[in-house]
């Protein structure tokens, strides 16, 4: 349940995860380290690297079907999944606690992501219901929830807007587009990488419980308790 995470059967998906580990981990990294967040990092980190395997193995045996248990594409996605946060400390450190306009953005970032997952996954004209309703609640339901989400901060002064966008660090775009371009790869619409077959289950698994755990840990958890 833990080692099959750091097995892998080719060495082409070896040197493609290694890749996305580099490109998504270097990111977090740095910004934790500028936003004064290293240690949560840390934590973050040995949590997705000791903890999730087991969580992601189990989860992965739910539904009857072919399976992947091999490869670190599920753990990569994890760390994908913490990436906004990560960006999100950095924006925090550069502004005033009180306007906390990263957090207003930061669950719209992972329906962002949800949306694009459901847009790839629903590109193939052969997806039919009841995969299609599903697909289709899905992207309708991460749609709306980015509008909500957006809504106050959009209705702010734009002055303010202008502010924000000003103080915005280079790292925070970068970051962001290297977020979707990730996703975008990691869901192919064929469910295929070329002749490798991709676990997109492991994947949506890795992204939505390294975004869900420290979104609760240090957002929800760390609000109440303050």
């Amino acid at each position: 349940m833990y080692a099959s995470h750091f097995v892998h059967l080719q060495a082409s998906s070896l040197l493609s995860n290694l890749l996305v580990f580099l490109l998504v981990v270097s990111p977090a990294l740095l910004a934790s380290i500028r936003s004064g967040r290293r240690r949560r990092f840390y934590v973050v980190a040995f949590t997705i690297l000791l903890v999730f395997p087991f969580v992601l193995s189990s989860l992965n045996m739910l539904f009857p079907r072919p399976r992947i248990g091999t490869g670190f594409s599920g753990i990569n996605f994890a760390f994908v999944g913490y990436l906004p946060h990560a960006l999100a400390d950095r924006i925090e450190a550069d502004r005033p606690a009180p306007t906390r306009t990263a957090r207003t953005f930061l669950p719209a970032v992972f329906f962002v992501g949800t949306a694009v997952i459901v847009l790839r996954m629903s590109a193939p004209l052969g997806v039919t219901p009841p995969t299609g309703d599903w697909l289709t609640a899905i992207g309708a339901g991460s749609v709306l929830a980015v509008g909500t989400c957006v809504r106050p901060v959009v209705r702010r002064p734009r002055p303010r807007t202008r502010s924000l966008v000003g103080t915005v660090p280079p790292l925070v775009p970068f970051g962001g587009a290297l977020f979707v371009l990730v996703i975008v790869a990691g869901f192919p619409s064929s469910g295929y990488g070329g002749r490798v077959i991709i676990n997109v289950f492991l994947h949506f698994l890795g992204y939505s419980l390294g975004y869900l755990v420290p979104y609760v840990a240090f957002r929800v958890l760390e609000a109440k308790f303050d």
